[in-house]
């Protein structure tokens, strides 16, 4: 789209919710409009106020380049938290910029060379980070970021930071007032749509309490959308119902079953960068089956990420009082050593498993901490490369990209530091890139409340002891959620969302699968793994004797992206046998 004289250009991708509000202002200053539509607000906001005070008003989902052609300068922007992707690189004095790596990987593909540190990264932690891409010549617009390109060469600026300090003069019942307020307004801007809308519902507290604000604000029943499995322990659909049954939505579910790893090659071929979030499975089928009701989806992502809703926020919460209280002899060397010793006799669970998990997090330092939660650690990391992939990677370390925001944390406790960590890396990295890839593979628009940047930063400004009380996670938002959802459906233990792929890999075809794709000539031939180290991995979890099957999840993919995009041996139409 363009200004009237053809000086000012844009494309667009994502949703700006205060859209109308904008254009009201815009009319009222003298501009002319030919459409109702959002993306013709960013253009006249732009000539209106510039790039940096348009970014500061507006609220929503968003990537987009500008064009210049006063200045002739391209612009490229994308939204606070990284909801919506912006790749775009810089070769032979061109510009490359797309929503999708592939159309730069097939545009320029002869210019492009493998990053040996986005492999690493990969391996600790099951995607490609913000900071970099699979590529060395890719990058990606950081969030709360815009990119500039002129004559001078190109300059990333920072125009938006979530702050936690300083925290709000308010007693818990103001919290839980304002929080309500705020989540409500957030669903509200978000079902402004001239196309049928409906929510995503797992049973969790953050879209079950999405669903019953919709519900109240709707004037008809809520299309409401679930998946489940047949293993019990991952199937969280009693709960959903309890919803149900509540607000008389108009429900739909699904069950997946283990022959949905089929549509892992069509998986492998839309993320275009290596990902291993195994819950891409359930998401890809509960977004294709919404689709074919309606057209954009309300989501309960970002709650956990504000709210505590994570494990690492109570082991933080702990870990604080543990390097509080007690002496560096005991925390950092008497009791690991019985924590390890308890283990290996009895195992990683109950009691056991949380004090091993607070002698993780409580050794040392805060910093000392961030190396816990790869899905391949350190030492098995270790073990799993060759010689000449250690070579390649030097002395790079994956847990560096995480200590570049814990240095941005100052004056945080370490709940908070966690939270903002979290909301740096995982959140972007992986849960958005989750769902904006799944959501778009069936041209579904997935909108989230609680990802509303006033809403995060009314729930950053919180004392970390209102969002975990006593150790409870989410405590202030499970204190909202009383009020709208069934307290058997909230005060119970966090399931998450995903699939059973324990036990799924334990089955004899799969592990055929794991065999030829892991240990063929191909993968063997990269250079990057000990072969006998998988071969190890495969074994031990086929027979019981550990559970390595995300670390398995995450090498099928690795190696599955590989034959794609670079071996070019298998499409996105293959099955995998």
């Amino acid at each position: 789209m363009h200004n009237e004289d053809k000086t000012l250009w844009i494309t667009f991708n994502g949703e700006i919710y205060n859209f109308q509000e904008l254009r009201r202002i815009l009319t009222d200053k003298g501009h002319s409009f030919h459409s109702f539509t959002d993306t013709e607000v960013l253009i006249h906001g732009y000539e209106e106020w510039g790039i940096e005070n348009l970014l500061a008003r507006i609220n929503g989902m968003f990537a987009f380049a500008l064009w210049d052609c006063r200045t002739e300068e391209l612009v490229l922007v994308r939204d606070r938290l990284g909801v919506k992707p912006l790749f775009y690189a810089e070769l032979n004095r061109n510009v490359y910029f797309s929503s999708d790596i592939k159309s730069i990987h097939l545009a320029a593909e002869k210019d492009l060379t493998l990053d040996a540190r986005a492999i690493d990264d990969f391996i600790y932690s099951h995607c490609v980070p913000q900071n970099r891409s699979i590529f060395s010549e890719v990058k990606k617009v950081l969030p709360a970021h815009y990119v500039t390109f002129n004559a001078n060469g190109s300059a990333s600026r920072e125009y938006w930071r979530l702050d936690f300090m300083p925290k709000l003069a308010m007693d818990e019942n103001e919290c839980l007032e304002e929080l309500e307020r705020k989540l409500s307004s957030a669903v509200r801007n978000r079902l402004v749509s001239d196309v049928p809308i409906g929510a995503f519902l797992s049973g969790g507290v953050d879209s079950s309490l999405v669903v019953a604000m919709t519900a109240e604000m709707s004037g008809s029943p809520v299309k409401t959308f679930s998946m489940g499995v047949k293993e019990a322990s991952y199937n969280e659909l009693s709960f959903a119902r309890m919803v149900v049954e509540k607000y008389s939505t108009d429900h739909h579910e699904f069950i997946v079953e283990p022959d949905a790893l089929g549509v892992l090659p069509e998986l492998i071929w839309a993320y275009g960068e290596p990902f291993a979030d195994a819950s891409q499975i359930p998401t890809y089928f509960v977004a294709r089956m919404t689709r074919d009701h309606v057209t954009v989806a309300l989501t309960g992502d970002g709650g956990d990420e504000s709210f505590c809703g994570y494990g690492n926020s109570a082991a933080y919460y702990y870990a604080g009082a543990y390097r509080r209280y007690l002496p560096a002899c005991l925390r950092n060397g008497l009791m690991p050593s019985i924590a390890d010793a308890l283990v290996s006799v009895a195992g990683r669970r109950g009691a056991i498993g949380k004090i091993k998990t607070l002698t993780e997090y409580g050794m040392g330092t805060f910093k000392d901490s961030l190396g816990v939660g790869g899905i391949i650690r350190p030492g098995v990391r270790s073990g799993l490369y060759t010689h000449e992939f250690k070579n390649r990677l030097g002395a790079y370390d994956p847990i560096a990209i995480f200590e570049k925001y814990f240095d941005e944390a100052v004056g945080m406790d370490e709940v908070d530091k966690s939270l903002y960590i979290g909301i740096k890396t995982t959140l972007p990295n992986d849960f958005l890139t989750k769902v904006d890839v799944a959501t778009m593979m069936n041209s579904l628009e997935a909108r989230s409340p609680f990802l509303d940047y006033e809403l995060m930063e009314f729930a950053a400004k919180l004392p970390s002891h209102i969002k975990i009380k006593h150790g409870r996670q989410k405590s202030l938002l499970k204190k909202l959620a009383a009020r709208y959802v069934p307290r058997r459906a909230i005060y119970r233990k966090k399931w998450g969302f995903g699939i059973p792929i324990v036990s799924w890999f334990r089955k004899g075809d799969m592990m055929r699968l794991l065999n030829n794709v892991l240990l063929g000539r191909r993968a063997s031939q990269r250079g990057y793994f000990n072969m006998d180290c998988i071969k190890n991995l495969i074994a031990e979890h086929f027979d019981g004797k550990a559970d390595h099957a995300h670390r398995l999840w995450s090498l099928l993919c690795l190696e599955l992206w590989h034959q794609m995009f670079i071996d070019k041996v298998i499409t996105k139409s293959d099955r995998l046998s």
